[in-house]
């Protein structure tokens, strides 16, 4: 039988016991805890011969391996920032249609977050008017994003994140390096700690001492984004933007973010000592909207002359 991860275990057999499926799922949560993986069991059990994800019969097969004809995922093309309304009406095309060997058809839209407005408006006549035997799984790691029309349409399913023993003992499995310190670094989501760089806890570490560098005025903008404008957009970003978090938290709650390793926990707090509320939101939102644009082209040294200069004392 083919499932999700452990620790959705509990939701998936809550759903499972649902005689009916509503047609349309928004499955939302943190990234990196395994909302694809869901959606993917989720997709095999609606098209499997058995009605439960066998695992062995010919459609669970071809869906095992990518190449089920009544299976659509629907990403955003390689490079691009959005999801864009041709790819939408391709669903609708898809959803139109009798399966082709199961008994239902599955439209998995795994970049929710990412429609544009033409494409999430093409897909809400699907979402209004679902064709007999179809369903839509859509994957979000911010809702918020996602028209207002498009989410009432839709049944809300939350994914959280597994406790530190199942998120340890998952990356324990996967014999991943440095576990412990890459699920500090990713707030508890182990797909996205197994998916760090083995470099990945170092990189931290040397980001936050450079905004401590900028915030106490040791550092300036143009020699910090210097150093960094090399790095990894992908894996830097993503850094700045946990870090961002960890800041947050700490500064609103007084406390250092969970699962930092020790003596990143002494940083963090440094530097939240030297920010105010408002420096910390404006690096957050920074990292985030540098976040949003990656597979566009980016001006790398703009990128973090922006991050930067959102600690950078002389800015205030």
């Amino acid at each position: 039988m083919v499932e999700p991860l452990p620790w959705h275990r509990e939701v998936w057999e809550r759903l499972a016991a649902h005689e009916r499926l509503a047609h349309a799922l928004l499955l939302v949560g943190p990234a990196g805890v395994g909302k694809r993986v869901f959606a993917a069991a989720l997709a095999r059990r609606l098209v499997c011969e058995e009605g439960r994800a066998c695992g062995v019969c010919r459609s669970c097969r071809l869906a095992l391996s990518d190449n089920h004809p009544d299976i659509l995922p629907l990403v955003r093309a390689e490079g691009a920032s959005e999801i864009t309304v041709d790819s939408a009406r391709g669903l609708q095309d898809f959803v139109a249609l009798r399966p082709h060997i199961a008994a239902r058809r599955v439209a998995l839209i795994l970049d929710a977050d990412h429609l544009n407005r033409s494409a999430a408006n093409a897909i809400l006549k699907t979402l209004e008017e679902p064709p007999p035997g179809s369903y839509l799984v859509l994957v979000s790691d911010a809702p918020a994003r996602l028209l207002p029309t498009v989410r009432s349409r839709c049944q809300r399913l939350a994914l959280g994140r597994p406790n530190e023993a199942q998120a340890l003992a998952y990356l324990a499995d996967h014999q991943v390096p440095d576990a412990g310190a890459r699920l500090a670094l990713t707030h508890g989501a182990p797909l996205r700690a197994q998916a760090l760089p083995s470099d990945a806890p170092d990189m931290a570490a040397r980001l936050i001492k450079t905004l401590e560098d900028l915030a106490g005025g040791r550092l300036a903008v143009p020699d910090a984004t210097e150093a960094w404008q090399g790095a990894d957009p992908d894996v830097a970003l993503a850094l700045v933007t946990d870090i961002g978090a960890g800041l947050a938290e700490s500064c609103l709650m007084g406390r250092s973010q969970r699962g930092f390793s020790d003596p990143v926990q002494l940083s963090l707090r440094r530097l939240a000592d030297r920010l105010d509320l408002e420096r910390v939101f404006r690096l957050w939102d920074e990292a985030l909207d540098a976040r949003a644009l990656l597979g566009a082209p980016l001006d790398r040294r703009l990128v973090w002359d922006r991050i930067f200069m959102s600690v950078d004392t002389e800015q205030v």
